[in-house]
């Protein structure tokens, strides 16, 4: 698949484009609980750090349990920048959705931040990439069906 992801964030609705996002971000000194909070509120699997408009790190769910086993509920009090990834796997929006997929699984990570030029554009998860290529799928079964028997099919 040579879809490049920058086109499946476009698609999704990414910070650039007006529309509401639900990317979230907090600054470096946010309290965790402020963080969760928000990751709650959204439905979200993580916030991105951002500090200056660049990408200062990423706070997930995992990082937030790992915290809680080696700090306790004194995790809630604490900066957002000390429990945070401050080296995230960042892709650019020439990357295609395979190399991407491939890089998540080969990195065991489930968020891709979009950087572009030190701007973030946008950030996609495993699932987006996933749903793009299950979508993308059906278009060409779609597509074959309605070749060899004239009609579509339902998927």
């Amino acid at each position: 698949m040579d879809t490049l992801i920058g086109v499946v964030l476009r698609n999704k609705g990414g910070v650039a484009d007006g529309r509401r996002s639900i990317l979230q971000t907090v600054a470096p000194e946010t309290t965790v609980m402020e963080a969760v909070r928000k990751m709650s509120d959204a439905n979200v699997g993580c916030v991105l750090v951002t500090d200056g408009g660049c990408v200062a790190g990423i706070l997930t769910e995992r990082d937030v349990l790992h915290g809680v086993a080696k700090q306790g509920m004194e995790l809630a009090a604490m900066a957002v920048r000390d429990v945070m990834n401050p080296n995230p796997h960042l892709a650019h929006p020439e990357l295609t959705v395979q190399e991407a997929l491939a890089q998540c699984t080969d990195l065991r990570i489930r968020h891709l931040p979009v950087v572009d030029q030190n701007r973030l554009l946008g950030l996609l998860s495993i699932g987006d990439l996933v749903y793009h290529v299950v979508r993308d799928k059906q278009r060409k079964l779609n597509d074959m069906v309605e070749y060899m028997y004239g009609r579509q099919i339902r998927l």
